[in-house]
């Protein structure tokens, strides 16, 4: 029997459901992930959500054993608190140096890498060396590296005449950047591999054409390479950023947040509030106050180098 055009109309014109309910194939998959989410939940969302609750409250280990309500008064003291600003300056600086000294390194070597050799591969991973060795390994081979007595880096500068008999982790002027530099020394291999699988997914004849009209290889690089490895750029800068905002334990080995607390970055000054103060809910307050500023930088990063793609 032939459906008819009214019918037709009436069945199309029924009132759809907004939310249907899944099939039985559907709830067999949720089935299968309902672990992992659970797992997802369990080790991140419940701990943000304990740590932003804690965040209200005053917990004070040495005076109660059971934290109380305190609404904003741990906020009011961080809006006042001069360590919370300096730590927070400090680890700006921190952040964008040891991201931009990432891509100045990660730049040239992954250009390196990205020519045909017979040890190009193997070059390639043993470049992930530092990315892979354990923090703690890298952190006390470069304390001792800039030792004053017995560090080889230390010796070097000295010969060059950038450091004098005192180490550039003793001096409250060079100690930050001399951690950045170690720091940027560890990320940089991520950058580069990340830089270099891009390169390589680049249509040879983009410069055979550039090359036919006359296009040098700089210019090559600036109208081809640096263009198309902008957003993968724009995604290592914010991943990398992120990490280095966050570090903690390369900081606290090698300098513990010295000289006179001039490596004192954000995750250092938690620490101590945490486990040397034992004032919980003002370390909550400050991790929570990291977090709020995590969001909103990376959203406007996000929103920026987009909005720079699409003028371009």
């Amino acid at each position: 029997m032939a459906v008819s055009a009214n019918d037709a109309s009436i069945q199309s014109s029924k009132p759809r459901r907004l939310f249907a309910l899944p099939d039985r194939r559907s709830r067999v998959g949720y089935a299968f992930i309902a672990p992992a989410l659970l797992i997802v939940v369990v080790v991140s969302l419940y701990p943000i959500a304990f740590g932003i609750w804690l965040s209200f409250t005053d917990w004070y280990l040495l005076q109660s054993l059971t934290p109380t309500f305190a609404g904003l008064a741990g906020y009011r003291r961080l809006l006042g608190d001069a360590d919370f600003w300096q730590s927070l300056g400090r680890s700006g600086v921190w952040t964008i140096g040891t991201v931009a000294l990432e891509y100045v390194i990660a730049m040239p070597v992954a250009l390196l890498l990205n020519r045909r050799s017979r040890i190009t591969s193997f070059l390639t991973g043993a470049l992930l060396l530092p990315w892979v060795t354990p923090t703690i390994v890298v952190a006390y081979t470069w304390r001792w590296l800039f030792d004053s007595q017995f560090g080889t880096v230390h010796y070097l500068l000295q010969r060059v005449g950038l450091a004098g008999e005192r180490s550039l982790l003793a001096d409250p002027k060079t100690a930050l950047w001399a951690l950045i530099l170690v720091s940027a020394w560890k990320g940089a291999p991520f950058m580069a591999v990340a830089l270099l699988a891009t390169m390589k997914s680049i249509p040879g004849d983009l410069y055979e054409a550039a090359a036919v009209d006359g296009a040098t290889r700089r210019r090559q690089f600036l109208d081809i390479t640096l263009p198309l490895l902008r957003q993968v750029s724009v995604v290592m800068g914010l991943v990398l950023g992120i990490l280095a905002f966050y570090s903690f334990d390369l900081v606290w080995v090698i300098t513990k947040g010295g000289p006179s607390d001039a490596t004192q970055i954000l995750g250092v000054y938690l620490f101590r509030l945490f486990f040397e103060r034992l004032e919980l809910s003002y370390a909550a307050t400050i991790g929570v106050a990291m977090l709020a500023l995590l969001i909103v930088f990376s959203a406007v990063y996000l929103r920026v180098a987009s909005r720079q793609d699409n003028d371009a």
